[in-house]
C-alpha cells in the first residue's frame, strides 16, 4: 500500500518531473545548464504511473529545501558581482566574458531552484521556512568597495571575491550531496561544483597575470 504521501508526490510529479526530469538527463547528456521548468505549470509532462510511484522515494529532505533555499540568494550575489564588474570601466574582456557567463548561468538556476521550490510547496511538501549558511559570500562593505572601484584594481577584487563566493558553493555542494535525497537536487550540486571548480581555476590563472 502507498504511503499517504504517494499521492501529494504524484501530484507533484505533474509540476515537478517532467522538466526537471529533463533537466537531470540533459546534465548526464552533459548540457551546460538544465531546462527551467515553467512558473505556470505549462512544462509539466504527463508522466507514467511507474514515474509517478518512483517520485515517492524521490521526495525532498530539509537538506534538499535549505539547499535550494540558500543557494538562490548565494547566486543572487554572484550576479550582482558580475553586473557590477560589467559597468565597471577598463576591465580585460577575458574577466568580462567570465562576468558575462556567471550571470546568465546563475540567472537560470535561480529560475529553476525557484521554481522547484515552488512546485514542492504548492502541494505542501515541507511547505515552511528552511534557514541554512551561505559559505563564502561576501559581506556588503566588500560590495561596496567593488563597486568604487575601476579597471585592474576592480578586476583583481572581482576574481578574489568570487573565488571565495565559489569556494563557498562548493562547500554547499558538497554537503547536500551527502545529506540530501532528491535526485534533481543532487544533479544541480553536481553540475553547480563542476562548473563553478572550472571557474574556480580560471580565475586563478587569471589573477595570476594581473
Amino acid at each position: 500500500m502507498r504511503r499517504p504521501l504517494a499521492a501529494a508526490v504524484s501530484a507533484a510529479a505533474v509540476l515537478v518531473t517532467g522538466a526537471l526530469l529533463a533537466s537531470a538527463l540533459g546534465w548526464a547528456a552533459g548540457a551546460s545548464r538544465p531546462v527551467a521548468a515553467s512558473s505556470d505549470g505549462g512544462a509539466a509532462l504527463v508522466v507514467t504511473a511507474a514515474q509517478r510511484d518512483a517520485q515517492v522515494d524521490d521526495v525532498p529532505v530539509e537538506a534538499d529545501m535549505v539547499f535550494a533555499t540558500m543557494m538562490i540568494p548565494h547566486h543572487a550575489q554572484a550576479v550582482e558581482l558580475s553586473r557590477i564588474l560589467a559597468a565597471t570601466p577598463g576591465i580585460d574582456d577575458t574577466s568580462r566574458a567570465l562576468a558575462a557567463f556567471i550571470d546568465r548561468d546563475q540567472s537560470a538556476e535561480i529560475v529553476q531552484m525557484t521554481d522547484w521550490l515552488g512546485a514542492w510547496h504548492q502541494i505542501g511538501v515541507m511547505d515552511h521556512d528552511h534557514t541554512g549558511s551561505m559559505a563564502g559570500m561576501a559581506t556588503p562593505e566588500q560590495v561596496a568597495a567593488l563597486d568604487a572601484l575601476e579597471g585592474v584594481a576592480a578586476e583583481k577584487r572581482f576574481l578574489e571575491l568570487m573565488i571565495v563566493h565559489h569556494d563557498g558553493a562548493l562547500q554547499m555542494t558538497r554537503e547536500v550531496i551527502v545529506a540530501g535525497n532528491n535526485s534533481w537536487i543532487r544533479a544541480l550540486a553536481k553540475h553547480v561544483a563542476a562548473e563553478q571548480q572550472r571557474e574556480i581555476e580560471a580565475m586563478t590563472a587569471r589573477l595570476a597575470v594581473l
